[in-house]
């Protein structure tokens, strides 16, 4: 499987990031977050809830998920229709709850609609 970026997501990671109480916990949280990129990367299945799971609705009635750290640092994503064998990181978020934002939501939505629809790459 490959892992596509969208534009910002590097950004929005960045961001995420600067969030931890401390540099140590970022850094844990940045391991574990590129491991379980890693792991998908490979073809492996994640487990269902703690470290991968559905979080809402694409427009083409499939699902996006957030890829998850123990230490509160999400990945939101899709895998794409349009590109075959392809997870879509639309963007990372710094979690202080397990509720899904609205925010993340619109920002999933609107970069599948790039990614999916206008066939850009």
């Amino acid at each position: 499987m490959k892992i596509e970026h969208c534009d910002g997501a590097i950004d929005s990671r960045d961001q995420a990031l600067s969030h931890f109480p401390d540099k140590k916990q970022a850094t844990t949280a940045f391991a574990a977050m590129t491991a379980r990129l890693n792991f998908l990367m490979a073809g492996r299945q994640l487990r269902n809830p703690d470290q991968m799971r559905k979080e809402g609705k694409l427009p083409n009635d499939k699902f996006f998920y957030a890829i998850k750290t123990p230490k509160r640092l999400r990945a939101y994503g899709w895998h794409s229709s349009l590109h075959k064998g392809t997870f879509f990181v639309s963007h990372y978020a710094f979690k202080k709850g397990e509720k899904l934002d609205q925010s993340d939501t619109t920002k999933v939505i609107s970069n599948w609609w790039i990614y999916e629809k206008e066939n850009r790459r």
